[in-house]
């Protein structure tokens, strides 16, 4: 979604008065960022192992496993990722299991859309159009979105600014309610929020 609102701004600059990002993913999602800048810790590694499992015993399982009942387990076991605090987990309710389209979302995502996304080659050149205020708000914790992706989307709109969330992941709104929508009614009214900073590198 970052990717499409980055090239809609830059497309149709008079149809934007202000844009809000929150964990985009990187502009350019093949670019490794160094360890402060991402998070690949346990957690992430735990989850991906059990992800694996769960797909293979999918695989063998004899009748398939219903989907609604398939795509509610992803999503249980996948959901950690999105928070600090594990305690938080729960409050990540994005699956929508019940409807049948998005039951297969994460397939369509990593066959189609994925692939579309990474023959993308965004620069401060192909955004330099995109003139309206671009305010992004991104966790230092994020394990889904890189926070270096962050800083890159922040040098590359003409008039971007970064609102760091230090200790929180890619639902930073759940973790620092108050930092997070403090900042974005801020930026809304009108006024760029004291916590947001231009980035140089």
């Amino acid at each position: 979604r970052s990717v499409i609102a980055g090239l809609y701004a830059a497309k149709y600059p008079a149809h934007l008065n202000r844009m809000v990002l929150i964990g985009p993913m990187p502009p350019n999602i093949a670019k490794q960022y160094p360890p402060h800048l991402t998070c690949a810790d346990s957690t992430l590694a735990e989850v991906l192992g059990r992800l694996a499992q769960m797909q293979k015993a999918r695989q063998s399982s004899s009748p398939p496993q219903d989907p609604q009942a398939a795509c509610e387990e992803f999503w249980s076991v996948l959901r950690p990722i999105y928070v600090v605090n594990p305690a938080d987990a729960v409050r990540i309710n994005w699956g929508r299991c019940e409807l049948a389209n998005e039951r297969n979302a994460m397939q369509y995502w990593s066959e189609v859309i994925l692939p579309s996304i990474q023959k993308l080659r965004l620069s401060a050149e192909k955004l330099a159009t995109a003139k309206a205020p671009v305010l992004i708000v991104h966790g230092t914790k994020d394990r889904s979105s890189a926070y270096g992706g962050a800083r890159d989307w922040t040098m590359m709109f003409p008039n971007g600014r970064l609102v760091t969330v230090h200790d929180a992941a890619h639902a930073p709104w759940i973790e620092k309610p108050d930092l997070v929508f403090g900042a974005i009614q801020t930026f809304l009214d009108g006024q760029w929020p004291g916590t947001a900073e231009k980035v140089a590198d």
